[in-house]
């Protein structure tokens, strides 16, 4: 996607996000509008029923001890044709008995009377009048006195209806500014509130062009959930690129180690195959050279391998109780001619009582490369003792030397698969024992931690909860 295209995505995002803004607040405010207005015009419609209902009351009651001509005499002085209120009686027919002033809304008044039904008595009937070519509006309440007469009073509420209109007209007015604001106030925070995700974009996209891994989302831009995201983002870049370092120097470690024993192998098999006449004892001897390097060749690749199934959580465990003081004499009866031959004493300070819930192969992987480890860099005449410990709900496996020791600068990096410090370079060794121990306390839910000073030994611990199933992964 070119950068014109993105842009326009940005702002094409940006301008739904302001649009979205602008028609929730044009609802809100269409609502908000139409809710006022009923009010007003229920309250304005309510005071004029009120005065027509007090005037049919008023006049019903004039009816009632005068009739027709007390009504009359009521109205002793002519009525102005655009006066506030009128008044007339009809019979059953519509037939006129009595009006204060003619008005051209009366014949729309009897057009709804024929067409509408007809109050009961002491009912009361409302209509709305209004036509163009009359003047203003009015409201008529009909009330039956009788059997034969109705009484029809009207008020002028054009008055009401010309607030009404000029309610909806101020309403008009203020809405489209109103939406113009809040589609330009809605962009312009949207584009500030996209700021992360438009930094997010420039981000990946100079990634992808220079393949440059070390680009990162500027820390300036972190926002609210769009800013977290740029910083996931980065934690995502960070954690890529070490990934991918730690393949480059794997695979430089894989190499480098691997060229001695091909090298080897290559050299023995040339030169059983350039013999004029073959003798048997050479190639024999030949022959289990190729054995010798293709075997370390192998322990390195499964090495690598079961490293490999241990960082995705997959190493397969088969846990069962084992006694740590047996598995830690299997160790110490394997390695014992190695360490006699050394000079090296091996003592086994592990309790009886100690017992973990483990696969007893893998923790018998790791316990041999930890004893392997500290007999290699032990001088002669000293000490490897294997002990044990346990608290609340774990178990504690340790391997003490009196040996080189390890420089500080590389504690932290011992664990890293073929890396050997400087001072076991010239001691025979893939440099995966370590992380071998790592990942398989790692997979019973332990931990593996050193205490070491140069010049004066190390002690490595392992971890491991003491626990049943829920603490052990197990493969059937």
């Amino acid at each position: 996607m070119s950068s014109k295209q993105t842009d326009l995505l940005h702002l094409t995002l940006g301008f739904r996000l302001a649009l979205l803004y602008t028609v929730f607040l044009a609802v809100s405010f269409a609502v908000l509008f139409a809710t006022t207005y009923q009010l007003v015009a229920r309250v304005a419609e309510t005071r004029d029923r009120d005065v027509v209902q007090a005037q049919l009351e008023q006049f019903s009651t004039l009816y009632a001890h005068g009739g027709v001509s007390a009504i009359a005499n009521y109205f002793n002085q002519p009525i102005n044709p655009r006066t506030s209120v009128f008044v007339r009686i009809v019979d059953r027919n519509n037939q006129v008995r009595f009006i204060t002033v003619s008005h051209p809304l009366w014949n729309l008044l009897d057009q709804k009377m024929k067409a509408g039904k007809k109050p009961a008595v002491n009912e009361s009937r409302w209509d709305e009048l209004a036509r163009e070519e009359s003047a203003g509006s009015w409201m008529v309440g009909t009330l039956r006195l009788n059997s034969t007469y109705y009484l029809q009073v009207g008020r002028n509420n054009t008055q009401s209806k010309l607030v009404l209109a000029q309610f909806r007209r101020m309403g008009m007015r203020i809405l489209l500014p109103a939406l113009l604001l809040s589609l330009l106030g809605g962009w312009l925070a949207a584009r500030g509130a996209l700021v992360p995700l438009r930094a997010l974009n420039q981000t990946i996209r100079n990634i992808l062009q220079t393949g440059d891994l070390q680009q990162r989302v500027p820390e300036d831009t972190q926002r609210g959930e769009l800013g977290t995201l740029g910083a996931m983002f980065n934690r995502i870049l960070d954690k890529n690129e070490m990934l991918v370092q730690g393949s480059k120097d794997t695979l430089d470690n894989v190499a480098h180690d691997l060229r001695t024993p091909m090298t080897h192998l290559r050299n023995s098999a040339e030169h059983a195959l350039q013999m004029a006449e073959p003798d048997p004892i050479i190639l024999r001897e030949a022959l289990a050279d190729c054995m010798e390097e293709s075997e370390r060749i192998l322990c390195m690749l499964n090495a690598l391998m079961d490293l490999a199934e241990a960082s995705t959580g997959g190493m397969a465990l088969h846990p069962e109780s084992v006694p740590l003081r047996e598995l830690a004499d299997e160790v110490v009866e394997l390695y014992s001619l190695v360490a006699e031959e050394r000079g090296i004493a091996l003592r086994n300070d592990v309790p009886t009582y100690l017992t973990v819930q483990a696969d007893r192969l893998r923790l018998r992987q790791a316990l041999t490369n930890l004893v392997d480890n500290a007999i290699k860099y032990s001088p002669e005449e000293s000490e490897v003792v294997l002990d044990g410990s346990s608290a609340d709900s774990q178990v504690s496996l340790s391997v003490r030397d009196h040996g080189y020791g390890i420089a500080k600068a590389d504690l932290d990096r011992i664990w890293d698969r073929l890396y050997r410090c400087e001072q076991s370079r010239a001691t025979s060794g893939l440099g995966l024992g370590l992380s071998m121990v790592w990942a398989i306390a790692e997979a019973h839910g332990g931990t593996i931690d050193v205490r070491s000073q140069p010049g004066e030994g190390s002690t490595f611990t392992l971890h491991l909860p003491r626990g049943g199933q829920k603490d052990v992964a197990a493969v059937p």
